[in-house]
């Protein structure tokens, strides 16, 4: 019999999901259609935005708002040291320079303090990351943004049903993007949403750039935009997401609470902290570990594994790659910890309390 993995992720799918597949096969509108409308407009109802609009993944949607916002080469963006990369990865791609600032060591997330140093002439934008459902410090950020008139972007991928002083995640700075890539809290397979309450001017980019620059008339180029659209397959799948948040959400907070139980206590081992301002749901269980507690987080993560549990590393500092070699800095401490001592505990809607006891009395196995 073939070994059975507790996996880091799974989508939570059900009937719902095949029901709307099929919907949009009978009507032969596979690409774009109603689905595409409905999840736009149910998205931005749920977050409260003015305004959202799909895309094929959650770089695409980075993407877009650099484009839609008129960012030009040597225009420098501020982007935390922690954090999925996606938006300095696509800053190099268009010739802008990615400023790395240090987050905060307990919550992960990139602080206001830390933004105003690497502020210059030059910042025409900063990124913040809601890095594994967190969210901190943005009242502080927005004002930043005000002071010096520079954007803000929200990037919420990991993040979506968290609320941040009762505003939900996607909609407390100027424009926000959200990833529906399998492994998030609600999925489309692949997809991506940008949410903003940005003028019409860049909603209407927004919309020419996704759209191979065409606006109202066919095959007219305004812009030489891209095809940065989600299909209306994809689209069903998001609405059968939404229509069950609630119990996805639950389940989520669940887990998590029993986690914390489960952890509490063991030395050597701290979890991410959310403030009180912060109402979480959390993306993937994130640890550290101790390197004076716990063995080599590495060979942990390779010895679960054998044991049929599946984890994952934390996020690399810029320091630690050579694609970002030029943009090395002395002042990501807090990140270069954090890439090294982060381990990522299976989390999601299939998991039971008795896998969680599992996972946890075999992590603890291994302290020194």
């Amino acid at each position: 019999m073939k070994r059975k993995i507790i996996n880091w992720a799974e989508p939570f799918l059900d009937n719902e999901e095949e029901k709307n597949i099929l919907k949009a096969l009978k009507t032969t509108w596979i690409s774009d259609g109603a689905f595409v409308k409905r999840f736009e407009k149910d998205v931005s109802k749920y977050i409260n935005s003015k305004f959202s609009i799909s895309v094929n993944n959650g770089t695409s949607a980075i993407h877009l708002v650099y484009l839609a916002l008129n960012l030009k080469p040597g225009d420098e963006v501020i982007i935390p040291g922690y954090g999925y990369l996606a938006a300095a990865n696509i800053a190099l791609q268009m010739g802008l320079i990615p400023v790395f600032a240090d987050v905060d060591i307990d919550s992960f997330c990139i602080t206001s303090t830390n933004i105003e140093k690497k502020i210059t002439k030059k910042t025409k934008l900063i990124v913040v990351i809601n890095t594994y459902g967190n969210i901190y410090d943005l009242d502080e950020i927005n004002k930043l943004g005000k002071k010096f008139k520079i954007f803000i972007l929200e990037d919420a991928a990991e993040s979506f049903g968290s609320k941040y002083k009762g505003k939900q995640s996607g909609s407390i700075t100027d424009i926000s993007t959200f990833s529906f890539q399998a492994t998030k809290i609600i999925t489309t397979g692949e997809g991506g949403m940008v949410s903003t309450r940005l003028s019409k001017k860049i909603i209407e980019k927004l919309q020419m750039w996704r759209n191979h620059g065409v606006r109202d008339k066919r095959y007219f180029h305004y812009l030489p935009g891209n095809n940065f659209r989600l299909t209306n397959i994809q689209a069903s799948i998001g609405c059968s997401q939404l229509n069950k948040i609630n119990k996805i959400l639950k389940k989520r907070k669940s887990l998590y609470k029993y986690y914390k139980y489960k952890l509490k206590n063991i030395e050597g081992l701290k979890l991410q902290r959310f403030s009180v301002n912060t109402e979480p749901v959390v993306w993937t269980l994130a640890v550290i570990l101790s390197e004076k507690k716990f063995k080599r987080r590495d060979y942990i993560i390779e010895k679960l594994y054998k044991q049929g549990i599946e984890t994952r590393n934390g996020f690399y500092s810029p320091n630690n790659l050579p694609l970002y070699k030029k943009f090395h800095s002395k002042d990501l401490k807090n990140s270069d910890l954090l890439s090294k001592q982060v381990i990522c505990l299976p989390f999601h809607n299939q998991i039971e309390r008795k896998d969680i006891d599992k996972i946890v009395s075999t992590l603890i196995k291994y302290r020194v």
